[in-house]
């Protein structure tokens, strides 16, 4: 790492204690059940920090940030590690299917929903809408993953490319079937999650799947998969007003 960058970490650690709040703090460690430590500060002072370290222009390149980035992502400080998937953001068009390891290996180390899902829906998902058929087939393997956050990424990954009209149907129905029985509540939510983001231009799509599967899918995921279906799709599903 170059000197320039251990200045910039510096700078942000004592911006972070500066604006640090213990009662914060305390209430957000238990919040995200994190074995990390907090500073306690509010998203919107945390962005306000970084950008004072990071300026928006110039844009960074990754090859330049990579190194901070690996820093931060280790850190033991909980804020010290959104900032690294803030400055990864920031470079997420330039993520190639090489970088997949990484972001794989970044997964894995997730303690909860709150990086997992900013992993998944912002780098994941662009990498999917660039690289297609390179990035899907190696995602669906999480799927089958011991580790809850990989799984849950197996799901997140089609939240983005929903949005954008750009679903993977083959690759993004067939993890939910795999995962559809699961009583793990996370899952079951980034399943109705995905299905919502996916009704919006997919309806038929998603209420064929979910008729097919009414015998195994579980409440939480019919309510939030089926929420956005016109009302005479939701009554056939079984679903109230």
């Amino acid at each position: 790492m170059s000197r320039i960058s251990e200045q910039q970490i510096k700078q942000l650690q004592i911006l972070l204690r500066k604006n640090a709040n213990p009662k914060y703090a305390v209430f957000h460690k238990q919040y995200h059940k994190s074995t990390k430590k907090f500073y306690g500060l509010k998203t919107a002072v945390l962005v306000e920090c970084v950008k004072k370290v990071w300026q928006t222009k110039p844009r960074l390149s990754k090859a330049d940030i990579l190194p901070t980035i690996h820093i931060l992502w280790n850190s033991d400080w909980f804020e010290e590690q959104v900032t690294g998937l803030m400055l990864l953001e920031r470079v997420q068009k330039e993520l190639t299917p090489a970088d997949l390891p990484m972001i794989k290996k970044m997964v894995a180390q997730c303690e909860g929903w709150a990086m997992l899902d900013y992993i998944s829906t912002k780098m994941l998902g662009v990498m999917a809408m660039q690289y297609g058929d390179e990035i899907y087939p190696n995602v669906r393997r999480w799927s089958s993953s011991k580790h809850l956050w990989t799984r849950r990424a197996s799901i997140l990954v089609h939240v983005l490319p929903s949005r954008k009209k750009q679903l993977q149907a083959e690759y993004a129905f067939d993890t939910f079937e795999e995962l559809l029985q699961e009583k793990e509540f996370f899952i079951r939510k980034a399943i109705g999650w995905t299905l919502r983001e996916i009704v919006k231009h997919y309806p038929e799509s998603t209420f064929e799947f979910l008729k097919d599967h009414l015998d195994s899918v579980s409440g939480l995921t019919l309510r939030e998969g089926g929420r956005a279906l016109p009302l005479t799709l939701r009554k056939q599903l079984g679903l109230k007003k």
